[in-house]
């Protein structure tokens, strides 16, 4: 036996993670332009996506909900034209804090250093 002692498997482990939250806080930092390749483009994907997501389905929502109407209270074209506009409206004020930064979480977006 040469007497040296094996690794010790959580010292390993440890330089990992902190290598690795390293290249992390790299990846999040901003480009020099400003830009941060990817995250900027997935982000606004993603802003773009629940906007029209979430529209369609305020107005979908409010065709059914006419539509039920429509057939249960018997006013032919009535509900489903009223409950369409309530749904445009609805799809519309989600449009508009999803835009303004109000969202579903009470607050502005997070700045880039992450305060708000």
């Amino acid at each position: 036996m040469s007497g040296s002692e094996p690794p010790d498997p959580l010292a390993r482990l440890g330089a990992e993670l902190d290598r690795a939250r390293a290249g992390r806080a790299a990846d999040r930092a901003p480009a020099g332009d400003g830009r941060s390749g990817t995250g900027s483009m997935g982000s606004a994907l993603g802003l773009g996506m629940r906007i029209g997501i979430e529209l369609v389905a305020a107005l979908c929502v409010g065709l059914a909900l006419g539509w039920v109407c429509d057939r249960y209270l018997g006013t032919r074209p009535f509900g489903l034209i009223v409950f369409f506009f309530l749904g445009a409206a609805a799809g519309i004020m989600n449009v508009f804090r999803a835009v303004k930064g109000l969202g579903y979480g009470g607050g502005p977006p997070p700045g880039p250093d992450g305060k708000r």
